[in-house]
C-alpha cells in the first residue's frame, strides 16, 4: 500500500513540475558558447543596424551555443510584448557541410508581467525557420542569416545576420 502510494505521488509529482516549470531549453551536452556581437549582412564582420522586426520587439540576443558536433545549437534571449519581457530559447539544426542551418523547436514565455509571447516567438521562430551561416574572422564569428522584415532595406537582400562570437568552453 505504502509503495502505491509512493508511486502516485511520484507520478502527480512529475507530472505537476512538468506543466508548471518554465525555463529555457537546455542542450543535452553543450560545450562551446558564444556571446551575441551585432547584425552583419556579410563575412566581412562590419555591423549593421537593428532589423525593424526585432527592433519592434526590442529582441536582445544573448547567448548561442553547440554540442561537441557543432550540429546542434541553441540560441537564448529576450523580447517584449504587451508589456512584459519575453525569455525566447530556440534549437537549431546547423548542417556544417552545406553552412544552413534549419529550426527544430523553441520555447517563450514571460518573466515580467503577463503576456503568452507568442507573437514573439512567432516572429522569431519564423526567422530562423531555414538558412545559410556564416562562420569567419578571429576570434571566430557565426552569424545566423535570419529572413527579416527590413533586410532589403539594410543587407539588399532577404536576410540579416544574427552575429555571435565565439567565447570558448562553457564551464560546468
Amino acid at each position: 500500500m505504502e509503495l502505491l502510494k509512493f508511486l502516485f505521488l511520484s507520478i502527480v509529482l512529475n507530472l505537476s513540475l512538468a506543466i508548471g516549470h518554465e525555463g529555457d531549453l537546455v542542450l543535452d551536452g553543450e560545450e562551446w558558447i558564444s556571446t551575441f556581437k551585432g547584425y552583419v549582412c556579410d563575412d566581412s564582420g562590419e555591423s549593421v543596424v537593428v532589423p525593424s522586426s526585432f527592433n519592434e520587439l526590442n529582441v536582445k540576443f544573448e547567448t548561442l551555443s553547440a554540442d561537441a558536433s557543432l550540429n546542434n545549437v541553441l540560441i537564448k534571449g529576450t523580447f517584449k510584448e504587451d508589456g512584459a519581457v519575453c525569455r525566447y530559447s530556440a534549437f537549431l539544426f546547423a548542417d556544417n557541410d552545406i553552412n544552413t542551418f534549419s529550426f527544430i523547436e523553441s520555447k517563450a514565455f514571460a518573466v515580467t508581467g503577463s503576456s503568452d509571447c507568442f507573437f514573439g516567438k512567432m516572429v522569431l521562430d519564423d526567422s530562423f525557420q531555414f538558412g545559410d551561416y556564416l562562420y569567419f574572422g578571429n576570434p571566430q564569428n557565426m552569424a545566423l542569416m535570419a529572413s527579416v522584415r527590413g533586410a532589403l532595406s539594410i543587407c539588399g537582400g532577404d536576410t540579416v545576420g544574427v552575429n555571435f562570437v565565439v567565447s570558448g568552453n562553457v564551464q560546468n
